[in-house]
């Protein structure tokens, strides 16, 4: 995807750095060892958003079995919220996984977080589960 300048590409170990600012790795080692293993190893798929040369925004997709992909650690660097960058990213996840054979995509949201929950209804997503903390949506690929 590429407008204007902007675009979304697939990263490596080598980038995952730049995304710092809005994903929490820096102060989380082992959470960041993990995501850097999983993404050499194929296991994960991570996503950035890029304007400028800069990294804005970010996502992780991940399969969850040969129809489900999961996608997790979406977000976007606060100074550039509410300007669609999220739903961008979250349609490129459902095209991405859609054209590589998935069937679902799921996503987990925290219930308190009732804005985000909003984005992903209003992007074509159900709540799937609901424990009263997190609440796992889906999202049927057609």
């Amino acid at each position: 995807m590429n407008i204007e300048g902007n675009s979304i590409k697939r990263i490596d170990c080598s980038e995952i750095q730049n995304c710092f600012s809005f994903w929490d790795f820096e102060k989380n080692i082992e959470k960041r060892k993990r995501i850097e293993f999983e993404v050499e190893n194929n296991i994960r798929i991570m996503y950035a958003y890029i304007l400028n040369k800069r990294y804005i925004a970010g996502m992780s997709l991940r399969p969850m079995d040969n129809r489900t992909m999961y996608l997790s650690y979406l977000a976007v660097n606060e100074e550039y919220r509410n300007q669609g960058i999220g739903s961008e990213m979250i349609r490129y996840a459902c095209q991405t996984s859609k054209n590589i054979g998935f069937s679902y995509l799921i996503l987990n949201v925290d219930h308190d977080n009732t804005r985000a929950g909003s984005l992903y209804k209003k992007l074509g997503f159900s709540e799937f589960k609901n424990d009263g903390k997190t609440i796992v949506m889906c999202k049927q690929l057609d």
